[in-house]
């Protein structure tokens, strides 16, 4: 009998009859076949247009819309699902549903989970053309990892490994890439460009044989290159098909016209992951390049829109905020209006909801949407984990940061995320291990040292977190949030003096940016908490980005059962935090 079983309750495909806990459940026949397609999809988005061609077909002629909304609702009510609060049916406005559930195919006495994953590796596409065009070899390979999530998240995982010597891997290697990463095949490849072709070889292996299932040279001229991370991902999920992904599909993108601009977007999005000053303004000028060349290529739009909203907080400090939240909110519609399908959009709108619109819930829905669209989107879990743990939701929020190290288990950024949202947790003995092994693995990041520097802080060992701060300084002197951080520090440690001196030096860019949520962690720090709400009340006005690092800072702690900073948090939207 071909049942699906999903918390108390079990659906037959065959009959479409409905059961909780062994009693029938009234549902019409047309909301069944809507839940029996959603069931079949789980996990995944699935659009609008796909319900109505599955269940209606393409010549309808009924009301469709009206049709597939009352649909929803009934099933909802067979279910007791809100749509507020989900278990089982999400909306995803303005592209679909997802069936949230865990469900399991029973059938002739055995169980099948519909989660069986198969485990499939990347090792880093290699450039052996020379280092200079490393950032086509790096986007190359986040290309590939999206383009493998999209196929079917539920029963594909997939992971990054190390970077690997050329040639044929011995076989102890292997074996060590399967233990360490869990994986069942490892899929790695190489490129080289030259100004008129590029070649790009690629190989997928059975790690369990140590057999090669398929290899593959692509040349092609530069002007083709744009689908080829697709057509290899094709070719991935045909030779993984049989019983483990069967009906894998991907989804084509709508912007890929322009070789140029995507050759120039790569190497965008090569400097934007830098994060500094100087790097940021060569990440808009690849983006604005992308775009002088193919004017409609929605992600340049997005790229900026990420530039402006990181411009206008202060880990950069470029501009002021409301000027930078102006040009954000401009690209992101731009970008949204070409391609609302795209992850990117949502996540940037996910971060712009968080620093400077205080839409909280909004910002969670942005997050979700964009891991709806694309499941291993790293970013989006990094900034999701940072608003899980400011509304308190650490658990949740360390999940977060794990699944984005599933996937990228050697990346410096996830792991450094890890101790960060450890600290915010208070582990603190975790947070400390978990970032000092983060240096191991990047010992140049200058944002690690300053998050080393805050856990640090949080256990009162200032000496030692005044040192992390200096380095991180040193690696990056106009790291705005380090010479805060040091300044906190030095307050608490008796060096009022210093504390003094160097928050002369955060007020001194207020001509360009707004400090103001950071000179308010230094008068924390000094015990001066009149001017501290003071410049609170200032950074809400002004919109000082991030505005929720109170909730996540020790240095407060003293203060959250005061009345003002109930006020504080009434004034971002969150006063049901407040300590009662």
């Amino acid at each position: 009998m071909p049942l699906i079983r999903f918390g108390e309750f079990e659906f037959n495909e065959q009959t479409l009859e409905l059961r909780r806990s062994g009693a029938p459940v009234r549902v019409q026949q047309q909301p069944a076949r809507v839940l029996a397609f959603l069931l079949n999809h789980q996990g995944k988005l699935v659009t609008r247009q796909q319900i109505q061609q599955a269940i209606w077909g393409q010549d309808t002629f009924v009301d469709f819309e009206q049709n597939l909304n009352f649909c929803i609702r009934q099933i909802r009510i067979s279910l007791n699902d809100q749509a507020e609060k989900p278990v089982f049916i999400e909306t995803l406005p303005r592209l679909g549903y997802r069936f949230l559930a865990s469900a399991e195919k029973i059938g002739d006495g055995a169980t099948k989970t519909v989660r069986n994953r198969i485990r499939i590796g990347i090792l880093p596409i290699e450039d052996v053309g020379g280092s200079a065009n490393d950032y086509f070899a790096i986007g190359l390979t986040e290309d590939m990892i999206s383009a493998l999530s999209r196929i079917d998240p539920a029963r594909l995982r997939v992971t990054v490994g190390p970077r690997a010597p050329s040639g044929i891997l011995p076989r102890e290697e292997l074996d060590r890439l399967q233990r360490e990463f869990d994986l069942d095949y490892l899929l790695r490849g190489s490129v080289r460009r030259s100004a008129e072709a590029v070649r790009i070889s690629a190989q997928l292996l059975d790690l369990r044989d140590k057999s090669v299932l398929w290899s593959e040279v692509y040349d092609l001229k530069s002007s083709d290159l744009l689908g080829v991370q697709e057509d290899v991902a094709r070719r991935v999920s045909q030779s993984l098909v049989l019983e483990l992904l069967p009906g894998g599909a991907l989804g084509s993108r709508k912007y890929v016209h322009s070789s140029a601009a995507y050759d120039a977007y790569l190497k965008g999005r090569f400097f934007w992951h830098k994060m500094t000053t100087d790097t940021v303004r060569s990440s808009m000028a690849y983006f604005n390049e992308a775009l002088t060349i193919d004017p409609e290529f929605a992600p340049a739009y997005a790229g900026l829109a990420d530039c402006y909203a990181q411009m206008g907080s202060i880990r950069l400090g470029m501009l002021q905020p409301y000027a930078a939240l102006e040009k954000a909110r401009t690209y992101l519609h731009r970008a949204m209006e070409l391609d609302y399908t795209m992850a990117e959009a949502h996540c940037t709108s996910g971060l712009i909801k968080i620093w400077y619109e205080f839409d909280w819930a909004g910002a969670e829905q942005a997050f979700q949407v964009a891991l709806s669209l694309d499941p291993g989107h790293v970013t989006a879990l990094l900034w999701q984990s940072l608003l899980l743990s400011v509304m308190g939701r650490n658990q949740e929020a360390i999940a977060s940061v794990q699944r984005a190290r599933d996937s990228e288990p050697l990346s410096p950024v996830v792991n450094m995320y890890l101790g960060v949202a450890q600290t915010h947790a208070g582990q603190y003995d975790l947070a400390l291990r978990q970032l000092h092994q983060t240096l191991e693995l990047d010992p140049h990041n200058y944002r690690t040292f300053m998050f080393l520097g805050r856990a640090l802080s949080s256990i009162n060992r200032q000496n030692d977190a005044i040192a992390a701060y200096e380095k991180s300084i040193a690696l990056n002197p106009d790291g705005l949030e380090a010479i805060a951080m040091l300044g906190a520090s030095m307050a608490a440690s008796g060096d009022r003096s210093g504390a003094l001196k160097t928050m002369e030096r955060v007020v001194a860019t207020e001509s360009r940016t707004s400090p103001a949520v950071l000179v308010a962690i230094i008068y924390a720090s000094l015990g001066d908490a009149q001017q501290m709400f003071d410049w609170l009340s200032k950074a809400v006005d002004q919109k000082s980005a991030p505005i929720y690092l109170p909730l996540i800072t020790e240095d407060f702690r003293p203060y959250r059962s005061d009345p003002r900073f109930r006020l504080f948090l009434e004034s971002i939207g969150l006063a049901h935090l407040a300590i009662r």
